[in-house]
């Protein structure tokens, strides 16, 4: 499916075509002469298209059925300058080779933290009432009723402080919890206190809940590992909403089923989909969400306001949101 008019701003964007029926109203309000060229029903691109391809939109829709569909045409594309991903993390190779090849890529960082930040108090709050033990007692028809320790005056340490550890501390103080940043270095302008990175051992270790909101690259995989976990509490929370492979899955599975961690709230995992024999299904400790922490009614719109407002600045040459780093 094309849909042209003058080429007149001299680039064609490539996006599907449910994001073109939904939103295409509002590309051509910003660029009226910019060429839509939209993977449809057939999945395929002619190779006149795919060489006047300059900018393409990773949209939300695109996730996951259409993504290899998607990615085919755009890596074809030898003239593309700017891809913009619906997604905030960037760690799989496929981006780097965007990068790598000279195109610009951007992100929608900021568009789910405030699902995700939702979700991570949901874990809390869940965790530090027992609900697993509660839905067990409803299933089985049990009138169990068991005492909890309230949120309020627990210390829960955000590791990582970008848009969903930001909006994770602004939540937790609300409900009275006493947030502790970990972070690379402080900048001297956040909210409470900041401890380095490289202190990790030590933060958790006074924590009575942890919760991981990392970027995945090569200096965080496996952070979370034997020796920081074997660090938490035994009646700590553990969430994770960053990469499943910041953390040694093994190591945490394991201390969950021996109870020297008090539970945990898992939206992330390696490798994903978890498999269906995997142990932590069935520990009774543990909350799991199959990666969708984010993925609420109001985030597509946010994508697409981030990717629009690129749009804007890109064709008017002004420096980008979100941008990777060559």
């Amino acid at each position: 499916m094309t849909a042209e008019v003058s080429p007149s701003t001299g680039h064609l964007l490539f996006c599907t075509d449910t994001f073109v029926a939904a939103y295409g109203h509002r590309v051509k309000a910003i660029a009226p002469d910019l060429e839509i060229v939209a993977l449809g029903e057939s999945e395929s691109v002619s190779d006149d298209d795919i060489g006047r391809i300059t900018i393409a939109f990773f949209s939300n829709d695109s996730w996951p059925e259409r993504a290899p569909s998607f990615f085919k045409v755009a890596l074809a594309a030898s003239g593309l300058q700017w891809l913009h991903s619906m997604s905030a993390g960037v760690d799989s190779p496929i981006f780097k080779m965007f990068v790598d090849r000279g195109a610009r890529v951007t992100t929608s960082s900021g568009a789910s933290s405030s699902p995700i930040a939702g979700t991570v108090m949901l874990y809390l709050l869940a965790l530090s009432r027992g609900l697993p033990g509660w839905m067990r007692a409803q299933a089985a028809h049990e009138w169990s009723p068991i005492p909890y320790r309230e949120l309020s005056g627990q210390q829960v340490a955000v590791v990582g402080f970008g848009p969903i550890g930001q909006e994770v501390v602004r939540l937790a103080s609300a409900f009275g919890m006493n947030p502790v940043i970990v972070r690379r270095a402080a900048r001297g302008d956040e909210p409470c206190p900041v401890r380095p990175l490289s202190e990790l051992l030590d933060v958790v270790a006074e924590a009575d809940a942890v919760v991981c909101a990392l970027p995945l690259h090569d200096d965080t995989r496996g952070i979370f590992s034997v020796d920081v976990i074997e660090a938490m509490r035994s009646d700590a929370s553990f969430v994770n909403v960053g990469r499943g492979e910041l953390v040694d899955q093994k190591a945490l599975t394991e201390a969950l089923a021996a109870g020297r961690l008090g539970g945990a709230g898992l939206d992330v995992f390696d490798p994903e989909p978890m498999p269906a024999d995997d142990p932590l299904w069935d520990l009774p400790n543990v909350i799991i969400s199959p990666h969708n922490s984010g993925a609420s009614d109001g985030t597509e719109e946010r994508v697409v306001e981030i990717f629009l407002d690129n749009l804007g600045r890109f064709l008017e040459g002004d420096p980008l949101r979100n941008e990777l780093s060559p």
